[in-house]
């Protein structure tokens, strides 16, 4: 399969993935929507690429877990702040975390030649990008919110808020927190719909004061591949927080880069995301 080839040399971010098709609490599901209407004249999913997803259909069909979680591609990333899913142990503990009776009767009546769709290198997708599954039949993502998972998601941001600085605990969403050589950096939505930058020496906590916050943040899109950067300004200086949904296989999950007047000055490859 010449696209599964493609797909293995491209390292195709899990947790980038989900913050790029989710909306609102959970992501930017909107953007899958603008994805399929650019890409919706491309033919619907090939007849050589229907067995595979016959065969997820027919597990979600039978609620057959263990064939559903050995199709897993792992780590399973969720939405932040929720942890990565990283093996089958681990994906059948928290099973209807993910996979709820609503998502496996979508999939179980769903067509594969009708509302299964290959994305180019991508992938396939079901409907708007409910179930993204890679060309060998690996689940990539699942962009479905479960009541479980909405629950525990507000258990942990009220619990993440608790260890912030008083300063930072007012905010919309968390997006992402990231580690690089030399600061930890945190994204948050504002009610307004701007993102706020806020960073600290690696070796801080973030109860303490942060060293720099940044407000009024844009969020830019680098084509229709998923790449996005979040954009601050304060004076001479543009901060940038490129997260890499696709890119190399060595590439990093994201890049912290500063300007000066339109001349780089700091560029760190970010280390660890949280």
């Amino acid at each position: 399969m010449k696209q599964a080839k493609k797909c293995a040399k491209t390292r195709f971010s899990q947790s980038c993935m989900m913050t790029w098709c989710r909306q609102g609490v959970f992501g930017f599901l909107g953007l899958v929507l603008s994805v399929t209407s650019v890409y919706g004249q491309e033919a619907l999913l090939p007849v050589k690429y229907q067995p595979i997803v016959r065969s997820f259909i027919d597990a979600a069909k039978n609620k057959d877990h263990q064939a559903i979680i050995k199709r897993i591609a792992y780590p399973l990333a969720q939405e932040y702040p929720i942890a990565a899913i990283n093996g089958p142990q681990e994906m059948l503990a928290r099973f209807d975390e993910v996979f709820d009776n609503p998502l496996l009767d979508a999939i179980a009546q769903s067509q594969p030649q009708q509302d299964w769709q290959a994305m180019g290198w991508r992938g396939i997708m079901l409907g708007n990008g409910k179930i993204w599954m890679d060309y060998d039949g690996n689940i990539i993502a699942v962009n479905h919110q479960t009541a479980l998972e909405a629950k525990l998601a507000s258990a942990l941001i009220a619990k993440q808020k608790n260890t912030l600085h008083p300063s930072l605990k007012v905010y919309q969403r968390p997006v992402l927190m990231w580690q690089t050589d030399k600061f930890t950096i945190r994204i948050d939505q504002l009610d307004n719909g701007k993102y706020r930058y806020a960073s600290w020496a690696k070796e801080n906590s973030i109860s303490e004061k942060p060293d720099l916050v940044l407000k009024n943040g844009e969020l830019k899109f680098d084509g229709s591949g998923g790449n996005h950067t979040f954009q601050f300004q304060s004076g001479p200086y543009q901060y940038e927080c490129r997260v890499m949904v696709v890119g190399a296989s060595d590439s990093p999950p994201g890049v912290l880069m500063v300007y000066k007047k339109g001349t780089l000055i700091v560029e760190q490859p970010v280390l660890k995301v949280h």
